[in-house]
């Protein structure tokens, strides 16, 4: 079923012939919701009065639950029954892969704004397949600069906590490929986990004075760093790119000192960006809250794809991949493109810190303050390191 429908620029209603159809796949249930919605938001503001080639943009929204087959039943039914011209989405990595795995018979472009696992433009590249923010792989290289800097931090001995499954498996992965990091142990848990005692407890009877966590953010994330911080360990956590600003508030003191090694936006720069100080107002005036990360890079993914829409010759898939792989936007966080030899999206990250406000801004209690930006050069990663042999 349809979780949403929005005609930029006409409301709710009965979609037109004309309508330019875009769909959205993103878990708007489940444990990856505070996510997904947080996507959907991002991508709606950035849709509202869009048009491609003089036509009204439409999205139509379907949750994935954040299961891949689930998922694919949600892209193919996008694609064949609501003639949408690309998809777009992607906040599990696991779902935008089994997508993906399908992308020539859904014979669509797909753009994961999300999705962080190397594999979707590393060894399962492919033509059809695309990604605005950066990887894995490029978190690490940006928590690599931290270290470079921190050398606190780089001596720690850290232990890494992890979802088991494609995120998870993938992030923890690069996390090792740090030169001189020290990981003294790790625990795997599914995706659902509620109750983290059994790894907090290894975490206790292992030398560990860091915690690393490759979790795929949801309420398990949460959960982990209030259960963490009630049991009294008090030393650093380290995220690769952070965690919406939503959960960071209903962390609250919690959240306070959390490190992100690779975060790609935060609502904080309002104040260095106008463009950033703009949507933080549009964002709140609409939802009430300040924008995640996510939403941030939602916005922007679909302000870039609108751009390729635009310069396209037409919106056949030929013509989009074409654009897509050629097109430079000007978007929220900067001038977006993609690399052609693989669909890696080439955005820098920031190094960030979870700060108390002094005073509460837009309902937030809690951001994440950029303390150095990191450009593209410095978090790269090359396709034949990422595994991708070609398109």
């Amino acid at each position: 079923m349809t979780a949403g429908l929005l005609t930029a620029g006409l409301g709710m209603g009965t979609a037109q012939a004309e309508d330019v159809r875009i769909g959205v796949f993103v878990p708007t249930t489940g444990v990856l919701a505070p996510l997904g919605n947080d996507m959907k938001n991002g991508f709606e503001l950035a849709a509202r009065g869009a048009t491609v080639k003089g036509e009204p943009v439409r999205l139509i929204i379907e949750d994935t639950a954040a299961n891949p087959a689930n998922g694919l039943r949600k892209a193919q039914k996008l694609v064949l029954e609501d003639q949408v011209k690309l998809l777009i989405g992607g906040a599990s990595s696991a779902v935008t892969l089994g997508i993906g795995a399908q992308a020539a018979r859904l014979n669509v472009p797909i753009i994961t704004t999300n999705g962080q696992a190397v594999a979707i433009t590393g060894d399962q590249c492919g033509k059809f397949l695309f990604r605005t923010v950066p990887h894995d792989g490029n978190s690490a290289k940006a928590s690599a600069a931290m270290f470079s800097e921190r050398k606190d931090m780089l001596e720690k001995k850290w232990f890494v906590v992890y979802h088991d499954f494609a995120y998870g498996l993938s992030n923890k992965a690069e996390f090792a490929k740090i030169p001189g990091i020290n990981i003294v142990g790790e625990a795997g848990r599914p995706v659902g986990t509620a109750d983290w005692s059994s790894a907090i407890s290894q975490i206790q009877s292992s030398d560990a004075d860091g915690v690393y966590i490759a979790l795929a953010v949801g309420d398990d994330l949460t959960a982990f760093v209030n259960q963490l911080r009630g049991y009294g360990i008090t030393f650093p956590v380290l995220t690769p790119v952070g965690i919406p600003d939503t959960m960071l508030q209903a962390l609250g003191d919690n959240g306070v000192g959390m490190m992100a090694g690779g975060l790609t936006a935060s609502w904080m720069q309002e104040a260095d960006n106008p463009k950033i100080a703009q949507l933080v107002k549009d964002y709140h005036d609409a939802y009430g809250i300040v924008p995640g990360y996510q939403a941030i890079q939602a916005y922007a993914g679909l302000q870039f794809t609108l751009a390729a829409m635009e310069a396209a010759d037409d919106l056949s898939p030929e013509s989009l991949i074409k654009a897509l792989e050629t097109t430079a936007a000007d978007t929220v966080v900067g001038t977006l493109k993609i690399r052609p030899e693989d669909h890696q999206g080439m955005q820098g990250s920031y190094v960030a810190e979870a700060v108390k406000l002094d005073e509460p801004r837009f309902g937030a209690t809690v951001g994440w303050k950029t303390l150095s930006h990191l450009d593209w050069e410095q978090v790269n990663v090359e396709p034949a390191e990422s595994g991708c042999k070609g398109l």
